[in-house]
């Protein structure tokens, strides 16, 4: 099997003081930290500890998978976090109306600050104005109070169905994202 290097996708985006760049091959190692500490894999579905061979296997597989993408978040020229984009059918992530994403701080100096804000901002616009989605979808677990409250700062809304006890789903319109933003815009030095 031939290694790829890459995501299938080049966009970086660059809003909200961070830049979200495509995961690439030389990003996996620090991923592969920062998912398995305990502050950020507790949050997660999929709980477990993941190898270096899983996660291999996983880059391999999302890296050419056009119904997501990947990106490290990058302050100040520092890796700090990860962020998707997912579809949650059969179509590729530019042709959906309505995405899925994931989001995550691996620096721990960084969780609790606005810095989360802007990164969670940065992929929301792009979502809603580069790609042109209508609906932004979270998944959060309903123990995780501290990310309810961060997703409901960011302009989500609790749906009106929910899939289990454990989670609340969420959704985002860009009228609710341009609230949001509106609202962090005076936080940002540029």
């Amino acid at each position: 099997m031939q290694q790829t290097s890459q995501m299938w996708h080049s966009d970086e985006v660059s809003a909200f003081n961070v830049q979200l760049k495509p995961l690439q091959q030389d990003d996996l190692a620090q991923v592969l930290i920062w998912r398995n500490s305990p502050e950020v894999s507790s949050q997660m579905l999929d709980q477990t500890e993941i190898s270096a061979e899983r996660q291999q296997q996983w880059f391999e597989r999302v890296s050419s998978d056009r119904r997501q993408m990947q990106f490290v978040i990058y302050y100040k020229n520092q890796k700090v976090g990860a962020c998707n984009l997912k579809s949650p059918t059969a179509l590729a992530v530019a042709e959906c109306d309505s995405v899925e994403t994931g989001f995550y701080l691996g620096e721990a100096k960084y969780r609790g600050t606005i810095l989360a804000f802007f990164a969670a901002l940065a992929l929301n616009q792009y979502a809603f104005e580069q790609l042109g989605v209508k609906l932004l979808k979270a998944q959060v677990k309903s123990s995780n109070s501290a990310a309810l409250r961060f997703n409901q700062q960011l302009g989500y809304q609790p749906d009106a169905l929910q899939p289990s006890d454990g989670m609340v789903a969420m959704t985002l319109v860009p009228q609710a994202h341009q609230n949001a933003a509106a609202k962090f815009a005076t936080f940002i030095r540029n």
